[in-house]
């Protein structure tokens, strides 16, 4: 075998792939099938939040202590898997949703940074949570635009040209990689 495909069977890579991508599939098809518009964005948002979730699992692998101990570059490895997440998680939802493509991008890219913030700081198996928590709340609360701290928290679910969305999305998404890509998964 390849190391690239033992990097993704010791990830789990191939399982999450079977469950995140029907997933998100079905959840953004759902919303597109709505007539609202705002019911596009906020499926597209949910389906991201949940195959992101579904992908994260794959941010460490079974025996942590082994891959800390690993003499490996991790760097690259760790910037390309949350790369191939975001472009995976995008195509999918872009694919399927009448949500707008910037949209689907800016919640591609926040959502794999928080599933990777995760990751850092509770372990691979807990990096399914900022995301999750995100994305119902961002589906469930309706977008308004006061007051400002609501208008953040939801996020995810704000119409492409919002600055304050992208904003968000962008400073979850480089904190996450960041953190993720120098640190690693919490070892359990």
């Amino acid at each position: 075998m390849t190391p690239l495909l033992l990097f993704l069977r010791s990830r789990e890579v191939p399982r999450g792939l079977l469950y995140a991508v029907p997933a998100m599939a079905l959840i953004a098809w759902f919303g597109a099938a709505q007539d609202d518009p705002r019911h596009a964005v906020t499926s597209a948002a949910l389906a991201l939040a949940l195959g992101v979730a579904m992908l994260g699992n794959g941010l460490g692998g079974p025996d942590t202590t082994l891959d800390a101990t690993a003499a490996i570059r991790w760097t690259p490895r760790r910037a390309l898997h949350l790369v191939a997440m975001t472009v995976v998680a995008g195509t999918v939802v872009t694919v399927v949703t009448t949500a707008p493509v910037g949209v689907v991008l800016r919640d591609a890219a926040g959502f794999t940074g928080l599933a990777a913030l995760a990751a850092t700081l509770f372990g691979r198996r807990l990096a399914w949570t900022l995301p999750v928590v995100t994305g119902c709340v961002s589906a469930g609360v309706p977008a308004v635009p006061e007051p400002f701290a609501l208008y953040l928290v939801t996020w995810a679910g704000q119409p492409s040209d919002s600055v304050a969305a992208m904003t968000t999305a962008g400073v979850f998404a480089v904190t996450g990689a960041a953190a993720y890509v120098m640190r690693g998964p919490r070892v359990d």
